[in-house]
């Protein structure tokens, strides 16, 4: 080899060794500036240990083990939230794309087993959880997927120490997430391809008085899916009564699984959430209420559906729900010394169209029902009213078969102090109301019906009472020219403190009063 070649070669060595050399440098100097930003330009308020930091600028790869993130209040000087995560990976960092386009570009980040929990207070400041939008981060990030990877949420109210909501087993995958100029002051600071959610054994406390807990949990961009839910108040029927200032339902409700096809959670004219899907369906809802008449009545308005759906803080749109085989039973405790009086509907099923205060006129809310009412007669309804009409006018229709009145003994003997006995054959009844006022046509056809008045014990018969009740009832609606009989009763007063079902029921008590009582 010549001394020329000889020399090239030898520069040529040196300057491959001063290559590597300067890349491990490089890579030292950028490793330590990350390990000095973490310990100071975090806010102060924001504390972070790890045991290890891995950076390899070849993989353009970022590894965190054992991280661990507290989050100090400013208000109150004590750990608001904490993090530990098993690690936290940033893998192919694109320096090419940062140094040359000022993007940040990644392929993947992922959070390994983040165990995560916050301890709410209320007193804090709403202030506190605000972040300036001027110090806003001003770099476009581009990353093709992020993953969590089994985490675990547990959210703690710091006054009462008590669990407010955890989820298990949460696995996350988010894809094509971008974030730049356009996005950074939106609520939700970034755009996205597709989702996947997945988590198992959520607990949460809706309120004071009630709890929801999920088995497993499937939400992608297509369709959600929910297993196993139930929503239940969390004490005894008794132990409710005892704390509650005024009347509230006390309820079970286990729904076998829920199904909501195309959710839609998006932000619209800026600061509006808006929730949407085509099609929500529950299979096989048991529901059981039972509600406590000799606790003080709760005498705040309650408005009819129309208006709730209308004066919701959100947009809805669910374009159909439908129930699958429910079963629902009401009971109601009106005097101390006996049990409460129940009505039931098996084989619930309903199809209900435009759940939705964003509709426009003529378009209305549509529910049509199918069930066996206490426990045997067909019962058919069919109930509209539109979001848009301020007078919250609707209509209710309903068809009932063959009714044994002996199967509404357990509600009304208990409740009402009366037995009835007889067939009611064939109901029809329509409800034409408004906030403030209903009227009823009614059509029955019935046969040997008796209303038979207890003594206040509730198993003897009150002779003298039955017998002046009778002499205003009808025992039969068949007359020489007609099977049925026919009734209007109108000028119906809604009780607005009552629910939209009290004013369905006290309707069709008129119109069935009426429609019975003898000429």
């Amino acid at each position: 080899m010549s001394q020329q070649k000889r020399k090239w070669l030898k520069i040529f060595g040196i300057i491959i060794l001063i290559m590597i050399l300067g890349f491990f440098v490089v890579q030292y100097v950028i490793k330590s500036k990350i390990e000095k930003a973490l310990s100071t330009k975090l806010p102060e308020t924001v504390e972070v240990s790890y045991t290890d930091l891995n950076l390899s600028l070849l993989k353009g790869q970022l590894v965190l083990d054992s991280v661990k993130l507290t989050n100090l209040g400013r208000t109150i000087k004590e750990p608001n939230a904490e993090v530990q995560l098993e690690y936290f990976l940033i893998n192919g960092f694109s320096f090419w794309n940062y140094l040359f386009n000022d993007v940040i570009q990644l392929d993947y980040i992922s959070l390994k087993n983040p165990n995560v929990i916050y301890y709410h207070n209320n007193t804090i400041p709403k202030e506190e959880f605000q972040v300036s939008q001027g110090n806003s981060f001003d770099k476009k990030v581009e990353i093709n997927e992020i993953h969590i990877d089994k985490g675990h949420v547990e959210i703690w109210d710091s006054k009462t120490d008590s669990l407010k909501l955890e989820i298990h087993q949460i696995d996350l995958m988010l894809h094509d997430i971008v974030y730049n100029q356009k996005t950074k002051n939106r609520k939700v600071p970034f755009n996205y391809s597709s989702y996947q959610i997945v988590f198992d054994s959520f607990f949460g406390q809706i309120s004071d008085y009630e709890n929801v807990t999920i088995n497993h949990v499937e939400i992608t961009n297509e369709t959600a899916e929910f297993e196993g839910l139930k929503l239940y108040t969390k004490y005894s029927k008794n132990a409710l009564s005892a704390i509650i200032p005024h009347e509230r339902d006390h309820f079970n409700l286990i729904i076998d699984s829920l199904t909501i096809e195309q959710p839609n959670l998006e932000v619209v004219k800026d600061t509006t959430w808006q929730f949407s899907s085509n099609k929500l369906s529950f299979y096989q809802p048991n529901f059981k209420v039972y509600r406590d008449k000799l606790v003080a009545d709760d005498e705040r308005i309650k408005p009819l559906y129309s208006k709730m759906l209308r004066n919701l803080k959100f947009n809805l749109n669910i374009e159909e729900v439908i129930v699958f085989d429910a079963d629902i039973a009401y009971s109601e405790k009106v005097k101390a010394d006996k049990k409460a009086g129940t009505v039931t509907f098996s084989k619930f099923h309903a199809d209900i169209k435009h759940v939705s205060n964003t509709y426009q006129s003529p378009t209305k809310t549509v529910l049509k029902i199918h069930t066996k009412f206490m426990e045997h007669a067909p019962l058919k309804v069919d109930w509209f009213f539109d979001i848009n009409n301020h007078n919250d006018l609707f209509e209710f229709k309903a068809e009932i078969d063959e009714l044994q009145a002996s199967y509404l003994n357990k509600f009304t003997e208990p409740n009402l102090n009366v037995r009835l006995e007889g067939e009611l054959d064939k109901t029809y009844f329509t409800i034409s109301g408004t906030d403030e006022r209903s009227t009823i046509d009614f059509k029955m056809k019935y046969s040997d019906f008796d209303i038979i008045a207890l003594k206040e014990s509730g198993k003897e018969k009150n002779e003298f009472l039955t017998d002046v009740i009778n002499l205003f009832v009808s025992k039969n609606s068949s007359s020489a020219t007609h099977f049925f009989k026919e009734a209007t009763k109108k000028d119906i007063k809604r009780h607005k403190t009552k629910s939209a079902f009290n004013f369905i029921w006290i309707s069709t008590r008129a119109g069935l009063l009426k429609t019975m009582t003898i000429d």
